[in-house]
């Protein structure tokens, strides 16, 4: 229930009736960092997925703004293609389904008045709230990985099972094209830092592996660590730690176009008849 009147709350913002709105969509491609990266927070490119998504966006002024929107992408990540524990091979996807609160903070605008056309460099930051559930594609089947509990949840002196609704804090730069007080296009990286170390289902819990092979069965033994052969009985009393200890997070490269849909003037990109220098 809070987290529905958070998605609610998220709106609030562009109820009032004063202000310029725009409606927006979004393409581009989500990509994963975490334990299963060469290291737990950098861009990798080699596994990507697409994302898309809708918006509005309130502009208090030509350098605030505040955008609600809805994004849906896919992440994933293997350790083959990164060239990390190889031999090990876990790999998970994941398709994930955000609500964000972002504000845009446009630095200065560089452009030109007598044609409209503006160049608005900004930063940005927010909140989201965020759906997901990793999967792993084992021998060609798809399986959910919460499901199988690789890592004992549940199990008496283990962890609870990992919620699949989770907050993230979305935060990057982008750059606006004003084409005219209507049209706007833009590029952006919208990093988010998720509140969760499971979005790759991987993290630094300690696992005995017999816990897993007796209590949850051959499956969810050889996914939890490919390495360890489940007949032979030396490998029971094996404990071991798959992930490290920070949070994942994801990441969203991505196109911009929105349409001004109601007009009050108030960021109207059109400073003077003349050649604009940098407005800070």
């Amino acid at each position: 229930m809070k987290k529905l009147l958070l998605a609610i709350a998220m709106i609030l913002p562009f109820c009032a009736i004063s202000q310029d709105l725009d409606f927006g969509i979004t393409g581009g491609i989500g990509l994963y960092s975490g334990d299963l990266s060469p290291k737990e927070f950098a861009i990798y490119p080699n596994d990507y997925g697409i994302a898309g998504g809708i918006f509005l966006r309130q502009r208090y002024s030509r350098f605030v703004g505040v955008r609600a929107g809805v994004t849906l992408t896919k992440i994933m990540g293997d350790e083959r293609n990164n060239g990390v524990n190889v031999e090990r091979g876990l790999n998970f996807q994941s398709n994930i389904t955000e609500f964000s609160l972002i504000g845009e903070i446009h630095l200065f605008h560089i452009g030109y008045a007598r044609n409209k056309t503006v160049i608005s460099p900004y930063v940005a930051f927010g909140l989201g709230l965020f759906a997901f559930n990793p999967k792993i594609n084992l021998n060609g089947e798809i399986l959910e990985l919460r499901a199988l509990t690789t890592e004992g949840q549940g199990l008496a002196g283990y962890r609870n099972r990992y919620n699949l609704t989770q907050f993230n804090i979305p935060f990057g730069a982008g750059v606006n094209i004003l084409i005219n007080d209507r049209l706007t296009i833009g590029a952006e990286l919208i990093l988010r830092s998720t509140l969760t170390d499971h979005l790759d289902d991987v993290s630094d819990a300690r696992v005995k592996y017999g816990d897993v092979l007796t209590n949850r069965g051959e499956v969810s033994a050889r996914i939890s660590n490919p390495l360890l052969d489940p007949a032979n009985g030396e490998n029971l009393e094996v404990t071991y730690a798959r992930g490290g200890k920070h949070n994942d997070w994801y990441s969203i490269p991505a196109i911009t176009l929105s349409w001004r849909i109601k007009n009050s003037g108030r960021s109207k990109s059109v400073y003077s008849k003349f050649m604009e220098c940098p407005r800070f």
